[in-house]
C-alpha cells in the first residue's frame, strides 16, 4: 500500500514536516490493528549509483519506522527495507488517472522513462521515489512463547434462542 505524502529533501533521509499527517494516519491504522506487522519499504528513482540509492532508501525506511516508534508503535511490528531502484513502480488505474501518458501495467524502469520527454521523465521519477507498506503478519501478540494462542475466542452464549420457524436460530445475549 502506497503511503501518499511522505516527503524527504533531495538526497536526505530526514522526513519533512508535511509528512506528519500521512504518518499519523498510519499510526492510527496500526493502533486500530494491533495484531498487524508491516514491512515499510522505501524506493528511489534510477538517478545515482545503485548502492548509494539502496543505502539512502534504507535510511528513509528507517526514518519512517523511527517516527512510528516515537508515536507508540512497537519496534518489532515494523521492518524497514530500502529497495533503492530495484523495484520500479508498476502503473495502476489510480496513477493513469493522474498521468494520462501512462498505461495500466507500465513499469517505470530506467529504460522506459528515458524514452519519455523531460516533463514526463520527472513525473515518473517522482512516482518511483515512494514509501509503501505491506502487511507481513496479522497474528502479532496473539501467541505465547510456546506457540499457543493466548486467548481463545469466546463462543457465543446460548442463553436464549428465538425460534420463528424460518430455519435460522437467533441468539440473544
Amino acid at each position: 500500500v502506497l503511503i501518499d505524502n511522505i516527503f524527504y529533501d533531495f538526497d536526505k533521509a530526514t522526513l519533512r514536516p508535511e509528512s506528519t499527517q500521512a504518518l499519523d494516519e498510519l499510526v492510527n491504522l496500526l493502533n486500530e490493528n494491533p495484531n498487524v506487522t508491516i514491512e515499510l519499504s522505501a524506493h528511489c528513482d534510477y538517478k545515482g549509483p545503485a548502492a548509494y540509492n539502496k543505502r539512502l532508501s534504507q535510511r528513509r525506511a528507517e526514518s519512517v519506522v523511527n517516527y512510528l516508534i516515537e508515536h507508540g508503535i512497537a519496534a518489532d511490528r515494523l521492518t524497514p527495507v530500502g529497495y533503492g531502484k530495484e523495484k520500479p513502480k508498476k502503473v495502476n488505474k489510480k496513477v493513469v488517472a493522474k498521468h494520462k501518458f501512462l498505461k495500466e501495467g507500465d513499469v517505470l524502469t530506467e529504460e522506459f522513462i528515458q524514452k519519455l520527454n523531460e516533463k514526463e521523465q520527472e513525473e515518473c521519477n517522482q512516482l518511483n521515489r515512494r514509501t509503501e507498506f505491506i502487511v507481513l503478519r496479522t497474528t502479532y501478540g496473539m501467541f505465547d512463547e510456546k506457540g499457543q494462542l493466548k486467548e481463545l475466542p469466546k463462543p457465543k452464549k446460548k442463553e436464549e434462542t428465538l425460534d420463528d420457524d424460518d430455519g435460522f436460530d437467533y441468539f440473544l445475549e
